[in-house]
């Protein structure tokens, strides 16, 4: 198995947020991207976290982008992406702090997370 990371994004611009977070994650992490049933679209992380105990732990992080978010991001030139890009990071960011915060208070660390990108995003 390869180093790096891996990206199932048919998306181009949801393989772009992905390598925006990426460097957040050890390589070796997968992104996919996924469309609900009911059209909502999320990126998926799966990776490794060494960092939780004394073995190494699965976990899924489910990022489900609002449908009128993403349009409005979608719609939007390249160039003024900087701040979804920096919501998006924070939201996270975030979520790995208080998956840390967790571990560090003694309690158990889910092995799946969602979060939410509502309204902020775009």
């Amino acid at each position: 198995m390869s180093d790096e990371y891996q990206f199932e994004c048919p998306s181009a611009d949801i393989e772009i947020l992905a390598r925006v977070i990426s460097d957040l994650f050890p390589e070796q992490t997968q992104f996919v991207e996924r469309s609900g049933d009911d059209g909502r679209v999320s990126l998926v992380i799966h990776y490794i976290a060494m960092r939780f105990g004394t073995t190494a732990r699965r976990i899924a992080i489910d990022i489900h982008f609002d449908p009128a978010a993403l349009a409005r991001y979608r719609a939007m030139p390249p160039r003024m992406h900087a701040r979804s890009y920096a919501v998006l990071r924070a939201y996270v960011e975030t979520e790995l702090g208080a998956l840390e915060e967790m571990y560090a208070n003694g309690e158990t660390v889910p092995r799946n997370v969602a979060i939410d990108m509502g309204d902020d995003f775009a």
